[in-house]
């Protein structure tokens, strides 16, 4: 008789796809790539909210809050969203000045202050989560100060920020996926700030 096995932590799975999307769109924010190629990132954002919207809703049925939530919120609102306000722009209305973009300002900047205020329960996890989830909610507040205030300058620090991020996320991925995999930590990620 077989033993019926739970689900494994989708953490790994989740995180990994934060760290593709942030790449991607942090090197068009930070002009390393051309703007030109923006329209492509529809094609990784709609497949990237897949991992991250499964993997939440198997992090919320394994009773944990935060990383479902996280996972929900980065799967549905950000990325998914991201997406269709890109096919809005780039489909729907090519011509310049079609859409006004104040809405998108709004959207980061609301953004921010729930990643800060999620990074704050990472923080009972590994001090390394809170500053990683700390560290891209400081760089939707400068995507929503971008939007807001024209600045293309804070746009290109926010994209470089989403590059670091990128690079937390797959340190972090990696750094679960192995823990569980080998039953053992291999990479650290810091110790709890909070008890």
């Amino acid at each position: 008789m077989s033993q019926q096995q739970g689900w494994s932590n989708p953490g790994p799975w989740a995180i990994a796809t934060v760290a593709v999307l942030t790449a991607s769109v942090g090197a068009v924010y930070a002009g390393l790539i051309p703007a030109t190629s923006a329209p492509l990132l529809i094609g990784i954002l709609l497949p990237c909210s897949l991992p991250q919207l499964i993997g939440g809703i198997i992090a919320l049925k394994r009773g944990d809050i935060l990383l479902g939530s996280i996972c929900g919120l980065f799967g549905t609102v950000i990325t998914l969203g991201a997406a269709l306000t890109l096919w809005q722009l780039v489909v729907q209305a090519p011509q310049p000045g079609a859409f006004t973009s104040e809405v998108m300002g709004v959207f980061w900047i609301t953004l921010f202050i729930i990643t800060e205020t999620y990074a704050v329960g990472f923080g009972r996890v590994s001090w390394l989560l809170l500053a990683g989830i700390a560290e891209v909610g400081v760089a939707f507040m400068l995507l929503g100060i971008s939007t807001l205030a024209g600045s293309s300058s804070a746009g290109v620090i926010a994209g470089y920020l989403l590059l670091i991020f990128s690079a937390f996320c797959i340190y972090a991925s990696t750094a679960l996926l192995w823990a569980e995999h080998f039953q053992r930590a291999i990479l650290p990620l810091g110790r709890p700030i909070f008890k």
